[in-house]
């Protein structure tokens, strides 16, 4: 798989964990305080989502890297907010 078509399907995967993650944080807030596994599983994806990203940085022309940089913020956000539980 050639690193363009690489970057896309991680920035797809990216989408789709920030949307798991902020399910996860929203059902937490609620009064059950929702599923804690997969509150855990969220966080974990995020953090993997991360390291994915800095070694793609590594690879990446330079719209691609802005791309990535912009995704690897959003992620550094949704981990925030779910340390702080906003």
């Amino acid at each position: 798989m050639g690193t363009h078509d690489k970057i896309t399907q991680q920035l797809q995967q990216i989408d789709e964990i920030l949307q798991f993650a902020e399910g996860e944080l929203n059902s937490a807030k609620q009064v059950q305080g929702g599923n804690e596994l997969k509150y855990d599983e969220a966080q974990q994806q995020l953090e993997q989502m991360n390291m994915q990203i800095e070694s793609l940085l590594r690879s990446a022309t330079p719209e691609q890297r802005e791309e990535l940089t912009r995704a690897r913020q959003q992620v550094n956000q949704m981990q925030n907010k779910m340390i702080l539980g906003l």
